[in-house]
């Protein structure tokens, strides 16, 4: 069995089996194969740093590497998120589509939906759009979208910038004396 979804909304639950998607699964996608003078597949590898050893595709699978490339043993791995275990999930929020914005999305799932209780389908009526959180504050936000072509379970982080309206944005002009890099404006 594929991986599942559940949803507690007001003491109900709802359970989706969860499908990542990606533009090759969306739109396809076309590969293509480097051969060299004699017509022979060529395949990428990696050579090490003091140049001794040729490692080919896979070799790496067995190392764990750190940001410099250096090797590591198990025992020195640290988690990446330096979360402890999974979270216990909050009650789902209904969110505007507006919101969306503040996030950068990093994965899209299509959800199948097992059973859907009343109480989510309802929360889900207004905008389409509720608020997972996951409960970590590790800046990963979850959103569950419903629309006609389906369930989507979209996970994106906070974009960190806010955005600016032509009415917030400071327009004026500077005072100077100088010459703005040499162009004269009145021949424009």
């Amino acid at each position: 069995m594929g991986r599942t979804l559940e949803v507690a909304c007001e003491g109900t639950a709802s359970r989706f089996a969860v499908r990542k998607l990606s533009r090759a699964t969306l739109y396809g996608m076309r590969r293509r194969m480097p051969v060299d003078a004699e017509g022979r597949e060529c395949r990428a590898a990696a050579l090490t740093r003091d140049g001794r050893f040729l490692l080919p595709r896979g070799a790496t699978a067995t190392l764990y590497l750190d940001d410099h490339g250096d090797s590591l043993e198990r025992g020195e791995l640290r988690a990446a998120h330096g979360g402890q275990g999974g979270a216990s999930a909050s009650e789902p929020q209904v969110a505007e589509a507006a919101e969306l914005l503040d996030y950068v999305v990093r994965h899209v799932y299509a959800l199948v939906p097992v059973m859907v209780s009343a109480q989510l389908d309802g929360l889900l009526a207004a905008t389409g759009i509720c608020r997972l959180d996951a409960g970590d504050d590790g800046g990963e936000v979850r959103f569950l979208v419903k629309s006609a072509a389906g369930y989507f379970l979209m996970v994106g982080e906070a974009n960190g910038f806010s955005v600016v309206g032509p009415d917030q944005a400071d327009l004026s002009i500077p005072e100077s004396d100088e010459a703005w890099d040499g162009l004269d404006f009145a021949r424009l």
